[in-house]
């Protein structure tokens, strides 16, 4: 335990050195930085992935570091199975609600609470593509949201190379 701070005299604040004549710089005012205000729109919209970046694996980077619940992962990361690599189409594969609860083990109710969620952040989106064998269909397409994608570059850029 240390001793208590002793209480300075008149005779210690005498022989104090005297302080400096010369006032410290002050810092130098800059202008005000417009402000861009950040909407929930901006947030969710679709990230553009850089050459040689992989949907599956930043996908993945991406969920790992997202902060939602294990059971919205889960449903997210079970479907990435069935995405395309690159593009993030889900194939024709792809399983309904009931096939995703048998396969993650949640409520068909729970998996269409999950899918909502992740549609709601910009995780999972309806594709309609213009040619091709599933022409004019709605397809379900995994994306990443600006917003992650960012932080998953950053977190990377973080990370000591092995």
């Amino acid at each position: 335990m240390t001793a208590p701070a002793r209480i300075p005299t008149p005779g210690d604040l005498a022989r104090r050195t005297p302080a400096s004549a010369v006032p410290a710089p002050q810092p130098r005012a800059t202008a005000p930085r417009a402000a861009r205000t950040v909407t929930a729109a901006d947030l969710i919209a679709p990230g553009r992935l850089r050459h040689g970046e992989l949907l599956r694996h930043t996908y993945q980077r991406g969920m790992r570091i997202s902060g939602m619940t294990p059971a919205t992962r889960l449903v997210a990361l079970t479907l990435l199975g069935y995405a395309h690599g690159k593009t993030g189409l889900l194939n024709k594969h792809a399983p309904n609600t009931d096939q995703l609860a048998n396969a993650t083990g949640l409520s068909a109710g729970q998996v269409r609470v999950q899918l909502e969620i992740l549609t709601q952040r910009g995780w999972l989106t309806q594709h309609t593509p213009a040619s091709g064998p599933r022409q004019g269909q709605h397809v379900l397409q995994l994306c990443i949201p600006a917003a992650a994608l960012h932080q998953v570059r950053t977190h990377q850029d973080l990370e000591p190379a092995s």
